[in-house]
C-alpha cells in the first residue's frame, strides 16, 4: 500500500470507551497543518448492537466506513491495524485472531487477567510477526522516554525505593457497570478486575516501566508482599497495599483504593541516592540538592499511541515515542497475579466503614484510608506495618522468580 495513504484502522465496538477511541481516530483522519495527508483512517468497525447505535452507524456508513456485526467480518476487511477497547476476558482471543489475520493490534489495558494469557499473546505476535501493543497511555507520553534515559544515565543515582499511590472513589454505579466488574473471572477466563488491574493499572505499569533496567523494558517483580481488602459487595478486592521487590533489590510500594471519600490523584515517586523524581498526571518534578526541575506533561499520550501503532503497521517507527509492548505490560500482570496468590481478601469490618451518598449511589468508604496511605508512603512500609488501622492483617508473601502461571486467588 502507498505510504502516502492513511493507515486503514478497524475498531472493535462503538459504545463505552470505544467511543473515545473513535473520536481519537477521527480527529487524526484529517490533513495536517501543511496539508500533509492524514496518518490514519477509520475503515471498518464491528458493533453487535445495530439498534442502540443506529444513528452513529448511519453516520459512519455515510462516510464510507464498513460497519459489521461479527468480529470475523471485521477481520475480513482490508484493514491494517485494529484497536481493541474490549472487556478483559476478550483481550487474548481477539488479539490472537487479529494477529493471525495479519493485522497490527492496539489492545486496551490491562494486557490480560493472567500471566499465561499474556504469554499466549506474545507467542501469537511472534508467530504472526505483526506488532501488538497495549493501551497503557503513559508509556507513549512524549516525556516518558526522555525521563527514563536520564534515570538510566544516573539522574537520581541507584534507585533504592519507589512508590505509587492513589485514591479514586468508586460507588455502586461503578461496580454495577457490567457483568464482570469486581469479579475474578468472566466465564472461564481470569479478569481479576480490581484497582490495580483496571482503573489504576496505568500507574502501576508506568512505575514498573520507569524502574526497568533498559530503555524499553519494565522491571518484573521477583517477590511480593500484599494486603487485599474489600468494602464493596464484590468478589475481588477494592483496596490493596503491596510491596514489590524488583531484580535490582529496589522495592516499589503500591497503595490503591476505590473505597475512599477523597480523590487523591496518582503519584509515582522514585527515590535515588542523589535525589528524587515525582511524577503526576500533570508534571514531572526532579528534586536535586533542594532545587526542583519541573517538566510539564502535554496531553498528547493517546495521539502518540495512535501514531506509534499506525507507523508500526507499515513497518516504520518513531523512536521518540515509547511503547507498552506485551513484555512491558506483562510486569503489571505478574504483580497483580502474585498479590492475589500471596494474600486472601479480608473484608473490612462494618464498624470501620462509612456509606456516603454519591449522587444517589452508595459510596462505601474506609474513613482515614487516605491519611493511612499517605503515612504508609512516607514511611515506605506496607499498610499493616503503619499500625494506623487496627483491622489490617499481616501481608501474605509470594516468590515471583520465574513466574509463569496464575493459579487463582488464594482464597479460591
Amino acid at each position: 500500500m502507498n505510504d502516502a495513504t492513511p493507515v486503514r484502522f478497524g475498531l472493535a465496538g462503538l459504545g463505552g470507551y470505544a467511543g473515545s477511541i473513535l473520536s481519537l481516530i477521527e480527529s487524526h483522519a484529517k490533513p495536517g497543518p501543511n496539508n500533509e495527508p492524514p496518518l490514519v483512517k477509520l475503515a471498518a468497525a464491528v458493533e453487535p448492537d445495530h439498534v442502540l447505535h443506529a444513528d452513529l452507524i448511519a453516520r459512519l456508513r455515510g462516510q464510507g466506513v464498513v460497519v459489521v456485526q461479527r468480529y470475523e467480518e471485521l477481520l475480513a476487511q482490508p484493514i491494517e491495524a485494529l484497536w481493541l477497547p474490549l472487556p478483559i476476558d476478550l483481550h487474548r482471543p481477539y488479539t490472537e485472531q487479529a494477529l493471525a489475520a495479519g493485522k497490527a493490534v492496539m489492545c486496551e489495558k490491562p494486557a490480560a487477567g493472567s500471566v499465561q494469557d499474556v504469554d499466549a499473546m506474545i507467542a501469537a505476535r511472534d508467530r504472526a510477526q505483526r506488532p501488538a501493543l497495549i493501551g497503557y497511555q503513559d508509556c507513549y507520553d512524549p516525556t516518558t522516554l526522555p525521563l527514563k534515559r536520564r534515570l538510566l544515565e544516573g539522574l537520581v543515582g541507584p534507585i533504592r525505593r519507589a512508590s505509587v499511590w492513589a485514591c479514586w472513589p468508586r460507588s455502586d454505579a461503578y461496580f454495577g457497570r457490567n457483568a464482570w466488574a469486581g469479579k475474578f473471572r468472566r466465564g472461564d477466563t481470569w479478569v481479576m478486575d480490581s484497582p490495580a488491574n483496571n482503573a489504576l493499572a496505568h500507574y502501576l505499569n508506568i512505575a514498573l516501566f520507569l524502574l526497568g533496567d533498559s530503555l524499553h523494558a519494565s522491571a518484573t517483580p521477583v517477590a511480593v508482599e500484599a494486603e487485599l481488602y474489600r468494602v464493596n459487595p464484590i468478589e475481588n478486592h477494592d483496596t490493596v497495599s503491596m510491596l514489590l521487590t524488583l531484580p535490582s533489590g529496589a522495592t516499589l510500594l503500591v497503595n490503591f483504593t476505590h473505597a475512599c471519600e477523597k480523590l487523591v490523584h496518582p503519584v509515582v515517586t522514585l527515590h535515588g541516592d542523589l535525589s528524587l523524581v515525582r511524577r503526576s498526571n500533570e508534571r514531572i518534578e526532579i528534586v536535586v540538592d533542594g532545587k526542583t526541575e519541573t517538566i510539564e506533561r502535554p496531553n498528547t499520550a493517546a495521539a502518540c499511541a495512535l501514531r506509534k501503532i499506525a507507523l508500526l503497521a507499515r513497518g516504520k517507527d518513531d523512536p521518540a515515542i515509547g511503547a507498552a509492548t506485551l513484555e512491558v505490560a506483562r510486569a503489571q500482570t505478574v504483580a497483580v497475579n502474585g498479590a492475589s496468590e500471596a494474600s486472601a481478601i479480608t473484608s473490612v469490618p462494618a464498624s470501620a466503614t462509612k456509606i456516603v451518598d454519591a449522587q444517589g449511589n452508595k459510596l462505601r468508604t474506609i474513613p482515614g484510608i487516605e491519611d493511612a496511605f499517605a503515612a504508609s508512603v512516607e514511611r515506605h512500609t506496607i499498610l499493616h506495618r503503619t499500625g494506623l488501622l487496627p483491622w489490617t492483617v499481616k501481608p501474605g508473601q509470594r516468590d515471583l522468580r520465574g513466574y509463569k502461571h496464575f493459579s487463582g486467588p488464594k482464597q479460591a
